[in-house]
């Protein structure tokens, strides 16, 4: 698709859920179209970010299409998890083209843990705020094992859909959080926090440019596995519970309609995630750290939490007070064209975090340059 296409779903598969939303480039905006689609993904089908069951993942792709009302099959997906790709931001001397082409066969050898003759690879140089004068030169590396591509190709294409790119999600995350924003975002610097399924994918952006990436392995596994060994339970059981009972705020201080029973369900799940939560909190505030040293000592203005887990209530205070940045939970629908007769704003401030990527796949070709 060229640069500048007006119509596209962005797909977002992970090993806990499938996520798609359907964007349209309109004369007034981006419009929603259709519903946003969030689907369990089929057990077994999605290990560490890689499809292992094609027709699985093509069936449910097929019926979520369906489902949402997408009227288009032009797809731009993204290909994550922890072992199959790797996504660096390397500062290197300032050089040509030619000599970057070079430079970069030897840094993919360096950064790249599996062999680089069965990778899918592709780089971009990272414009800097001396406007290219300096001596050094960052440049975003993405690199993907060909299989785990080709895996998502081929889920694509047997649910029906035309895969038009494949995309990183720490580029899509920024773009629907802060390329997009009207609050002033793209003129600061921001961090952004994506809870997923096996890992937090911490990202920094400075003026809109993501400039850090790291990989936490803390993450929504984590926190499921922490409630079955505490509560002994199985996983399913222990993935509800997350889902009903965790919060992370004092229950005895809060006003809410809970029953007593409730509330000892949700102390108990609060119990055994206070490890996974204060490791997270603790890797987070490293990572800001080492960023802030790394450059200055700057000033990072906002954490965003995206993903499935950032809806935990109290999470985004919790995060506050442990990293001493102000956190919140992302809202990137409030920057778009939605039919408030068909989707309501309760239905997509609880979708918005975990569709994030997929809203940022979707505006790939939408914004500007």
């Amino acid at each position: 698709m060229a640069r500048g296409a007006t119509n596209a779903v962005g797909l977002d598969i992970g090993a806990d859920a499938i996520k798609a939303v359907q964007l349209r480039k309109t004369g007034n905006g981006l419009q929603v179209v259709g519903r946003p689609g969030y689907v369990l993904t089929p057990p077994g089908s999605v290990s560490g970010g890689v499809v292992v069951d094609e027709e699985a993942v093509a069936g449910t792709i097929s019926q979520m299409v369906r489902d949402c009302g997408f009227t288009t099959k032009d797809v731009v997906a993204s290909v994550g998890g922890t072992t199959s790709v790797t996504v660096r931001v390397v500062t290197m001397p300032r050089m040509s083209g030619a000599e970057l082409s070079d430079a970069m066969d030897y840094e993919l050898d360096r950064q790249v843990p599996f062999p680089i003759d069965q990778v899918i690879y592709d780089y971009q140089i990272i414009e800097s705020a001396d406007g290219g004068q300096g001596d050094e030169m960052s440049v975003l590396l993405a690199a993907a094992q060909e299989d785990t591509v080709n895996a998502h190709i081929a889920a694509i294409t047997g649910s029906g859909l035309r895969p038009i790119h494949i995309d990183i999600e720490p580029l899509a995350v920024g773009r629907a959080l802060v390329n997009i924003s009207t609050n002033g975002y793209g003129q600061q610097t921001v961090a952004i926090a994506h809870i997923g399924a096996s890992q937090t994918e911490m990202s920094i952006l400075r003026n809109g440019v993501l400039e850090f990436v790291r990989a936490i392995p803390t993450a929504g596994e984590a926190f499921t596995t922490a409630i079955r060994q505490e509560l002994g339970v199985d996983l399913q059981q222990a993935e509800q519970a997350k889902r009903q009972f965790a919060d992370t705020r004092d229950l005895d201080s809060i006003e809410t309609d809970d029953s007593e029973q409730v509330k000892q369900a949700k102390r108990a799940v609060q119990q055994a995630i206070s490890g996974p939560l204060f490791e997270l909190a603790t890797e987070l505030g490293r990572t800001l750290d080492f960023y802030r040293r790394q450059h200055g000592g700057e000033e990072i203005k906002r954490l965003l939490l995206s993903g499935g887990s950032a809806v935990i209530p109290g999470l985004a205070d919790f995060l506050t007070t442990e990293t001493g940045v102000d956190a919140e939970v992302a809202y990137p629908y409030k920057y778009l064209l939605c039919d408030a007769d068909e989707l309501s704003e309760a239905y997509l401030r609880d979708v918005g975090p975990a569709t994030c990527v997929a809203l940022g796949l979707a505006m790939r070709d939408m914004l500007p340059e």
